[in-house]
């Protein structure tokens, strides 16, 4: 009976090929947690203006919010400074302040979550001497 199930010669074949592949699992485990994921799933955005109109009193600027990360967005923050006198009448698609010359916008409930590779339009309206139009440090970041 013995003969029917496995003879030495089978059974350590069997023994062998389970000890080989408990070995390659145990090995592929090991560089699993040993290195570093290439492709870290991260949250990153950006801001641009794409459009800017500047009148003898103000400007329009339309922008667009971009999540350039790896996971969706769940929640925003551009900021930025003007370079002269301009005061914001809205910031379009946003809650937004302003002191002096220092503007941070955040995302509202509808447009907090933006999918890998998507964007929210916002629009900046204002006033300025001379219809000007001038901004530094303008950043996004992911909250």
């Amino acid at each position: 009976m013995a003969g029917l199930f496995f003879s030495g010669a089978h059974e350590t074949g069997f023994k062998r090929t389970r000890t080989l592949w408990a070995a390659a699992a145990a090995l592929a485990a090991t560089a699993a947690i040993g290195a570093s994921p290439a492709n870290a799933d991260t949250a990153s955005c950006s801001i641009s203006w794409s459009r800017i109109s500047q009148y003898v009193v103000g400007f329009t600027a339309d922008g667009r919010v971009v999540n350039t990360g790896t996971t969706p967005l769940k929640g925003w923050r551009v900021s930025w400074t003007f370079t002269g006198d301009e005061k914001l009448f809205s910031l379009l698609t946003t809650f937004w302040t302003q002191t002096g010359q220092s503007v941070t916008g955040t995302n509202v409930s509808w447009n907090g979550t933006i999918a890998p590779g998507g964007s929210v339009p916002i629009t900046a309206v204002g006033n300025s001497t001379g219809g000007t139009f001038g901004l530094t440090g303008l950043t996004c970041t992911p909250l």
